[in-house]
């Protein structure tokens, strides 16, 4: 099937795409001039479809002009503007924008938490409005709401004059320590006026009702603080990747999507943790050192680590067992190894060389050949590049590069790829890899996660041989993987799987509509689409050898464009928490594609 031959609008391609630097959601006003002679002609017409009117999507049409409506409703209701009469239909009805009955759901001296036990049968008519709205304005009341947005993740179209939408929405309000958020879930019923971007909210109905209150700070941003006074720090550290594309040669190697990682681990001895920060090609990697007053001193070029290739993954770790610790490092297609003198210099170096030009993205290491040292496995993307191919099938895809297995074998590394038997379905797209003993065996198991399809879990037979079995096993999680972290997350003495995968409000939108999405041909791929728009995923170990997705029951799905998320026990309460991060490249306007 060829991956683009159908139309959908372009904002879907966020779903499902780290090639194109794209909004989740269709920007208002033109962004191409699709008339000009200059575009080739197969751009051209995609590019048209950036308007959802142009390739018939109806239900994007009414998206938009709902879009509108809500965004009008909320500046009444939490940011004291006039109410948008206009924007509601005659015998508008809501229910509690904050329902009355809320339960402790969770409190430990940080943070409470509140859901609503259950939805109210009142309704609110338009005259009303104010008491409908009292609860949400008392919660959000001493602080201006800031981080509010909304995203519509269904548009149900109806043989009448109506149509029906579902949306998430998120705001805060306040002034640190006491922070209030609102997550709310609900359904708009909308009524279709003269025309599809003209339309009014006919019911508004809240089904899901969280309010979280900080009560004292969990972090403290101390970032200028500890390396605010090192050299160039401002000028290098504090932009983005735009402020040097283009302005260094490419043949040192560059990163305009800045996929950069950093390493953190005690590389001098001293019991404080430093920090390794590989940086693009000609801007060099830097070594901060952890004083004890807890400011960093900068060391690259003393511990000659001070390297102007493009550096994109890094690690700390003990690589030739002498008790201090190593670096290794990803450039190019190679692996770089620096290897710790005693003193906190690196003057003996390995390169892992491969024999293509295809960029390692990640490196993650273990011992599962239980030899007593540490072998290393290196997740790559495209194939020739990171413009060198299209997915395909796109939402399957097994035309990426190969990923590396390097053992450590004392003075000499052998690409053990083949022999290990992780050459198996070894050509996907893949952005993180981790580690851990998955099926409680006593060996190291291997997870990867895939952009543009399944995930791959290798299973080690106890001889550092594997077999993959991400399939059989239910962990694939077949979406847009971008990074993966393990823990035992419900405590239930079995490993669980977090799955960083993109969240498009769009795609799921889109790729729900049978008749509609690819034309309405191979209905049974779309529901692949719908889950490379879903998002993150929480994969439960369970009895026996299989994972069960518990994704929905534990709601952490929507995390936006998410990129390595990871588990950790924030407030030391026994449990694992998830940290997401989330975005893309933006220019100076946010609104730029």
């Amino acid at each position: 099937m060829p991956p683009l031959t159908w139309k959908v609008p372009l904002a879907f391609l966020c779903t499902v795409s780290t090639l194109f630097p794209c909004t989740q959601e269709p920007q208002e006003g033109p962004t191409f001039l699709t008339h000009d002679p200059e575009v080739a002609s197969g751009v051209a017409d995609n590019v048209q479809h950036v308007d959802p009117a142009a390739g018939g999507w109806r239900s994007e049409v009414l998206h938009d002009a709902a879009k509108k409506g809500l965004k009008e409703f909320l500046g009444w209701l939490i940011h004291e503007k006039d109410l948008p009469r206009e924007s509601l239909a005659a015998g508008f009805s809501t229910s509690a924008l904050r329902p009355a009955h809320l339960e402790t759901v969770f409190h430990d001296g940080t943070m409470t938490v509140l859901h609503a036990t259950g939805m109210e049968a009142q309704r609110y008519g338009f005259d009303e409005l104010d008491g409908a709205a009292v609860g949400i304005r008392t919660a959000l009341e001493g602080g201006e709401v800031f981080n509010d947005f909304f995203k519509y993740v269904s548009v149900e179209l109806s043989e009448g004059n109506t149509f029906r939408t579902q949306f998430i929405m998120h705001f805060a309000a306040g002034e640190a320590p006491m922070i209030t958020q609102v997550n709310i879930e609900g359904a708009i019923t909308w009524l279709i006026g003269e025309d599809d971007e003209h339309v009014k909210m006919q019911t508004l109905e809240v089904y899901h009702y969280e309010e979280l209150i900080t009560l004292k700070p969990t972090f403290e941003d101390i970032t200028t603080a500890t390396f605010g006074d090192t050299p160039r720090w401002k000028l290098q550290m504090l932009h983005g990747v735009d402020q040097y594309m283009g302005k260094h040669d490419r043949l040192i190697g560059r990163s305009y999507i800045g996929s950069q990682g950093i390493a953190v681990g005690d590389l001098n001895g001293d019991g404080r943790d430093d920090v390794y920060v590989p940086q693009q090609g000609g801007l060099p990697n830097r070594l901060y050192l952890h004083r004890e007053d807890h400011t960093v001193e900068e060391v690259s070029k003393a511990a000659q680590v001070d390297f102007l290739d493009n550096t994109r993954a890094v690690l700390i770790l003990d690589l030739d067992n002498d008790g201090d610790q190593d670096l290794a490092m990803s450039i190019g297609s190679s692996v770089l190894l620096a290897y710790n003198n005693g003193n906190g210099v690196f003057d003996k170096r390995k390169t892992l060389r491969y024999p293509d030009i295809t960029e390692v993205f990640s490196l993650c290491a273990a011992d599962p050949d239980n030899d007593g040292d540490l072998d290393i496995y290196a997740s790559r993307y495209i194939s020739g590049g990171l413009m060198g191919g299209m997915p395909t099938p796109y939402h399957d895809a097994n035309n990426g590069s190969n990923n590396i297995y390097w053992r450590n074998d004392g003075e000499e590394w052998v690409d053990a790829t083949e022999e290990s038997g992780l050459s198996d379905n070894n050509h996907k797209f893949s952005l993180g890899a981790i580690w851990e003993d998955l099926d409680n065996d006593g060996d190291m198991d291997l997870y990867v996660a895939n952009d543009f399809g399944r995930n791959n879990l290798y299973v080690n037979d106890g001889s550092g041989r594997f077999h993959d079995e991400g399939v059989a096993r239910g962990a694939d999680d077949i979406g847009a993987a971008m990074g993966v972290s393990v823990a035992d997350a419900n405590l239930d003495g079995k490993m669980d799987i977090l799955v960083t995968n993109m969240f498009s409000s769009a795609g799921r939108r889109i790729a729900t509509q049978d008749d509609k999405f690819m034309d309405g041909n191979d209905v049974e791929v779309h529901k692949e689409y719908v889950r490379h728009a879903r998002g993150n995923s929480l994969l439960l170990g369970g009895d026996g050898t299989d994972f069960e997705d518990a994704t929905d029951a534990s709601r952490i799905a929507v995390g936006g464009w998410a990129w390595s998320a990871k588990f950790v026990d924030f407030n030391n309460d026994g449990f694992d928490d998830i940290y997401s991060p989330n975005g893309f490249i933006t220019n100076e306007n946010s609104k730029d594609l």
